[in-house]
């Protein structure tokens, strides 16, 4: 393969993989937290809160590589996306992602602790903030019960550098009022957890979302949405999504709609 294929990212010799939208291009480093089902419908589930061809600021919190961000500018063409990300590793990464996708302008990646963030995102009011804040909290077993490849996975799974309580409230803090959507992926037995700090923070809960490897087995990931400073907003609990067609590796007509058609959902 050309040089101008490979990325060289601190001696790792790196060749993007197609994203499969709008022909976006995405290096993942064998050391860093890889692309996955929660990513792709963490996109698709926060671009569904723009309002389609109208501008937007959005700002990911904890971005990895810049996988998620990327999708979303790919959904949402007309919006800004920031993205912060602590570990120097990925923010790396998301840098070269911006740079061979040519989204120098779409997109801004920032290496920053979420509780420290700097004056141009504090300046700022979101019209949707969205993330994958680390599953696990620490308290149910240790890092060392499941398999992690690198500290940067880990970091990525635990809450050793910020809770879902710091990620939450950051999140309310940057939320435009009356009108923003706080988004995020969660695995679901943290959603009564998540929607008690989201009465906290002044968000409301308004669509809960539970995905399912297929009819028969229980959910693995829950997408929520809330709306700042909004109490009487309207909540609703959506069909579950099922993956994969009972007794079969073949994608849902919905989940097909998701991965392969261009963005239609708004404000599901």
């Amino acid at each position: 393969m050309s040089d101008q294929f490979v990325v060289n990212i601190e001696g790792d010799m790196i060749v993007p993989e197609d994203l499969g939208r709008g022909g976006l291009k995405l290096l993942q480093h064998k050391d860093c937290y890889k692309l996955d089902t929660a990513s792709v419908l963490l996109a698709w589930f926060a671009s569904a809160f723009v309002r389609a061809g109208k501008p937007c600021e959005m700002l990911e919190l904890g971005s990895g590589t810049g996988g998620v961000s990327l999708l979303a500018s790919a959904r949402s063409p007309k919006a800004h996306i920031d993205g912060v990300e602590l570990l120097e590793l990925p923010y790396k990464v998301f840098c070269e992602n911006i740079r061979i996708n040519h989204l120098e302008e779409r997109i801004s990646a920032f290496n920053c602790d979420l509780r420290e963030l700097p004056a141009s995102i504090k300046n700022k009011a979101y019209d949707v903030v969205f993330m994958n804040p680390p599953f696990y909290d620490g308290t149910k077993g240790s890092v060392t019960d499941i398999s992690v490849k690198s500290e940067h996975v880990s970091a990525a799974r635990f809450s050793e550098q910020g809770g879902l309580e710091d990620f939450i409230k950051v999140q309310s803090l940057r939320t435009r009022t009356s009108g923003g959507y706080a988004v995020m992926c969660i695995s679901p037995d943290r959603v009564p957890e998540c929607f008690s700090l989201y009465e906290k923070y002044k968000i409301t809960p308004v669509r809960l979302l539970t995905v399912h490897a297929n009819a028969s087995k229980p959910a693995f990931l829950a997408l929520i949405a809330g709306k700042k400073g909004a109490p009487n907003a309207e909540f609703k609990a959506l069909a579950p999504l099922f993956i994969n067609e009972e007794g079969s590796s073949a994608l849902t007509k919905r989940a097909v709609h998701i991965y392969e058609e261009e963005h239609s959902d708004c404000f599901i």
